[in-house]
C-alpha cells in the first residue's frame, strides 16, 4: 500500500526560483488523501530549514521533518558514522549550518578527519588545496552528490559533481556519495520513518539521478517532464521509470489509480 511520496525538488516542485503552478494545492491534495511526504533533493547549500524556508517563499508549504537535503542526510551520515571526528567542509554555510545543528566540529585546516565536497559557489585554489593535502593524510572523503549540472529558469548551472570531479581527480580517491541515484536516501527513510520500499513512490525530473535512485533501491519511480529529462530523452536512456506524467500536478490522479490497483 502506498504511504508516501519522495518528491525531488528543482525541476519537480520548483524550477530555479519559481514554484511549479499549482504545485502547492497539488501537495496539499496528496496530504489530504493521507499521504506522507518527504522533500528528497541532492542540493547542498541550505541547511534542512533553509530549504523549508526557500520552499515557503515560493508559497510551497514543507516541514522540517519532511526535508531531505544531502546537508541533512550528510550530517546523519557523520553522526552515525564518525561522531568524533572534525570536518572540512568545501560547501557554503547551510551545509556548515546543519553540521553545527548535528554538533559536528568544522575546522578550516587540513587537521580534520573527514572532508566534505558539495556546490561551493565561492570555491577556490585554497579551499581545493585543503581538501587535497586533507585526503591524503587519510580523511574520509563524503560527496554530497555528483550532479554535474542543475536546472534554473534559464537553462543549466554547474552543479556539486564538477567540484567533486576536481578533488577526486586530484586525489585518486572515490569519495562516498550520499545523495541520489545512490541509496543512502532511502536507508535514512526507512530508518527515520519506518517506511518500506513498496510503501513508498520516488518522482523527480531526471532519469539519471531520480529514476535510477528508484531502479537502485526497488522504490517505483515517476518521472515528470518540467525539468531535466525530456520525453524524447526517455528511450535513449538506461533507466526508465514506471509512470511519467507531464508535471507534479498530475500526481494525486495516479496517486488514487495506484491506490485502486
Amino acid at each position: 500500500m502506498l504511504k508516501a511520496v519522495l518528491l525531488d525538488l528543482d525541476g519537480t516542485v520548483y524550477r530555479g526560483k519559481s514554484a511549479i503552478p499549482g504545485a502547492d494545492e497539488t501537495l496539499q491534495k496528496l496530504r489530504d488523501k493521507g499521504i506522507r511526504l518527504f522533500f528528497v533533493t541532492n542540493a547542498a547549500t541550505r541547511s534542512r530549514v533553509g530549504v523549508v524556508e526557500k520552499l515557503a517563499g515560493m508559497g510551497i508549504h514543507a516541514k522540517e521533518e519532511e526535508m531531505y537535503c544531502t546537508t541533512y542526510a550528510t550530517a546523519r551520515y557523520i553522526t552515525s558514522n564518525f561522531k568524533d571526528k572534525t570536518v572540512f567542509c568545501i560547501g557554503e554555510k547551510g551545509m556548515k549550518d546543519e553540521f553545527k545543528k548535528h554538533e559536528i566540529s568544522v575546522v578550516e585546516d587540513d587537521s580534520a578527519g573527514i572532508v566534505v565536497v558539495g556546490l561551493d559557489r565561492t570555491i577556490d585554489y585554497d579551499k581545493l588545496s585543503v581538501g587535497y593535502k586533507t585526503i591524503m593524510k587519510g580523511a574520509e572523503f563524503i560527496a554530497t552528490n555528483g550532479d554535474v549540472v542543475y536546472p534554473v529558469e534559464d537553462g543549466f548551472l554547474p552543479g556539486a559533481g564538477v567540484m567533486v570531479a576536481a578533488v577526486e581527480s586530484c586525489t585518486s580517491k572515490k569519495p562516498f556519495i550520499i545523495g541520489k541515484p545512490e541509496i543512502y536516501f532511502a536507508e535514512l527513510i526507512h530508518a527515520e520513518n519506518k517506511l518500506d520500499k513498496e510503501e513508498m513512490l520516488i518522482v523527480g525530473d531526471r532519469t539519471d539521478t531520480d529514476i535510477r535512485f528508484g531502479r537502485n533501491t526497488g522504490i517505483k519511480s515517476v518521472l515528470v517532464l518540467t525539468g531535466v529529462t525530456k520525453k524524447e530523452d526517455i528511450e535513449k536512456s538506461n533507466d526508465k521509470p514506471d509512470y511519467v506524467i507531464e508535471s507534479v500536478n498530475e500526481l494525486p490522479e495516479l496517486v488514487e489509480k495506484l491506490s485502486l490497483s
